[in-house]
């Protein structure tokens, strides 16, 4: 629990981006939100999506973090969302094996 609000403080310095823009005017908060995803809004998987698109996309990615040993998902989860791993690294594990990191 401790290395999890480590990491945390660490990467956002405490502030929750997500809390901290929910009262935002949607237009502020689709530009900030823009801005703060870009990185993930570039990937080749949003290449043929209009700006309005992507802008709206933006509204709906929330950033998390995962403490070192810290479980994402497990088998048999039923999928909720889509990850990016914008920085660090997970591994894939299946029956304690590591099939890719």
């Amino acid at each position: 629990m401790l290395e999890y609000f480590q990491t945390t403080w660490s990467v956002n310095n405490g502030i929750d981006s997500n809390e901290l823009l929910k009262d935002f005017p949607d237009e502020l908060r689709s530009d900030i939100t823009m801005h703060l995803n870009k990185e993930i809004l570039q990937l080749s998987l949003f290449e043929c999506a209009s700006r309005g698109c992507l802008r709206s996309l933006s509204l709906h990615i929330k950033t998390s973090f995962c403490a070192p040993g810290e479980y994402l998902l497990r088998q048999g989860d039923a999928l909720q969302a889509i990850y990016f791993v914008c920085s660090g690294s997970m591994e894939v594990l299946k029956d304690s094996m590591v099939l890719a990191i």
